[in-house]
């Protein structure tokens, strides 16, 4: 219990820190130097390396702490408003003695590996009057970078091998606010916007920027990075009207628009307000008909499962086709893929699913069943228009949607062109709770037929009808051989005759 209140208690201490030291006001300076306690009397002189020498033992005169306090600070010194640059000003608090003249301070950047040094001579006389008191010395002329982490080391001259200090100090980033209002490469301007469905543009307005230096602005797909979609423009800083409008394909959530000040290392400002147009990421399915693959990729990030599903023809509900689930987050691809248009794609995020039949339009089913009586026997046929394998299954439907396998069987046809196959059915699917099933075997993923409610029986009108065709049938036959017999007959009678 102590332990985990001891964590939560450091956790906060670093989320404090964290908000003071974004927004902690930082102080202008005109000019940078050396500053020393009154009535010391100290020179200095900037090194760009560290100069090395060797260290002497601890004198016994010395005190046992020399160093009491090192402290770093952020400045910004300015040439004119929101043209500032970073400084470091570090301040030593220490207990001078005579055998000190001096003290050396470095910085090191740990993102670019360079080195400043200040030597601070302290006069003699100085040294000797205001040994054993508390001094400061104070150098505000350190360069320092955006976000950027120094190494401080602190060392007296002469060098004593145990006077030696080393702190870390994280210089703040543009969220502080001094420095994103007066940093050029900060300074990323503000973007108003205005959306032109009909002529499929975006009017993009910008304010607040450096006046002295172009801008550029572009749309963009925001992946790890915003990648460019090819709609880029330069407002030019003579340019009067800060306007420009950019065209774009179609609306995405991950279309963002993006500008920033033409300066090495600028600060970019992005507006993605599209983030709720997640319909629009399910449209790029590709099927090509030679290999028989399905694809779909993503033009946004995003985490989704894919499978295919068949429609039902009831209340347009989609059941789930099975072995076809994929979780993507760049590109799915499906082969050997029957073309039905019944057959669609499910995509589901943590919010909800969405399906769509990229068959439904513009594709003729190459397979079809359907049954049929013939003459007391119920039949099951498949009409195909290639060579193809089915299989049927009989299955016992225990929901609207849900209907479980009870027995398969295989269909094969093998000829190419148009083809029926007819297969006896048995009395079971009489049954009100029986539907049959029917799905291509000679392709991965197939649509399923299903046919519920099956008519076993014909009606009086229909049998009448059908014994009436058959009776038809065989009076026109018999008609028919009669009449080619007559004919015979007859000729043959008259060529005796002759």
């Amino acid at each position: 219990m102590h332990r985990d209140s001891c964590c939560d208690l450091s956790c906060l201490t670093v989320i404090l820190g964290f908000l003071v030291s974004s927004s902690r006001a930082l102080e202008n300076i005109t000019e940078c130097g050396l500053r020393c306690s009154q009535g010391l009397h100290c020179n200095s002189k900037m090194y760009y390396y560290d100069q090395y020498r060797d260290c002497r033992k601890h004198r016994s005169s010395l005190p046992s702490k020399v160093v009491e306090d090192l402290k770093m600070f952020t400045v910004l010194k300015c040439e004119r408003k929101r043209q500032c640059s970073i400084r470091l000003r570090v301040k030593a608090t220490l207990m001078l003695n005579e055998h000190i003249r001096g003290v050396e301070i470095c910085t090191l950047s740990m993102h670019t590996f360079r080195s400043q040094c200040v030597v601070v001579r302290i006069k003699k006389n100085s040294s000797k009057k205001l040994a054993g008191q508390l001094v400061e010395i104070e150098h505000s002329c350190f360069n320092a970078e955006i976000a950027d982490l120094i190494s401080v080391t602190f060392k007296t001259i002469p060098y004593y091998c145990d006077i030696y200090l080393n702190q870390e100090y994280e210089v703040e980033d543009c969220n502080n606010e001094d420095i994103g209002r007066n940093i050029p490469i900060c300074i990323a301007g503000k973007l108003n916007y205005l959306i032109n469905k009909t002529e499929k543009t975006i009017s993009i307005q910008v304010s607040d920027f450096l006046e002295d230096q172009a801008y550029t602005v572009r749309l963009c797909h925001k992946w790890f990075t915003c990648e460019d979609v090819g709609t880029i423009a330069l407002i030019k800083a003579q340019d009067s009207i800060k306007e420009v409008t950019l065209a774009y394909s179609r609306i995405v959530p991950c279309l963002c628009m993006e500008g920033w000040s033409a300066i090495p290392d600028s600060r970019r400002i992005q507006l993605c307000p599209f983030k709720n147009y997640t319909a629009e990421l399910w449209n790029g399915i590709t099927y090509d008909p030679i290999a028989q693959e399905l694809a779909w990729k993503p033009i946004c990030p995003v985490q989704v499962v894919v499978n295919f599903c068949w429609m039902t023809g009831e209340d347009d509900h989609c059941i789930d086709l099975p072995n076809s689930i994929h979780k993507v987050q760049k590109e799915v691809k499906y082969s050997r893929v029957d073309p039905h248009p019944t057959l669609c794609v499910k995509f589901t995020t943590d919010e909800r699913s969405w399906v769509r039949c990229p068959f439904a339009h513009g594709y003729l089913p190459v397979w079809n069943m359907s049954t049929r009586i013939q003459v007391d026997q119920l039949q099951l046929t498949f009409s195909t228009q290639d060579k193809s394998e089915f299989k049927m299954a009989l299955c016992n439907r225990t929901a609207p949607w849900s209907c479980e396998p009870v027995k398969e069987t295989h269909v094969r046809a093998n000829c190419s062109g148009t083809n029926s196959i007819a297969v006896n059915l048995p009395q079971e699917v009489c049954d009100t709770n029986i539907c049959i099933q029917g799905w291509r075997t000679d392709l991965e993923y197939s649509v399923r037929i299903q046919i519920c409610d099956i008519i076993c029986k014909l009606n009086s009108t229909e049998v009448s009808l059908q014994y009436g065709l058959i009776i038809l049938f065989i009076g026109i036959s018999l008609f028919l051989v009669i009449a080619v017999g007559y004919i015979s007959f007859t000729g043959e009678q008259c060529a005796t005759e002759n």
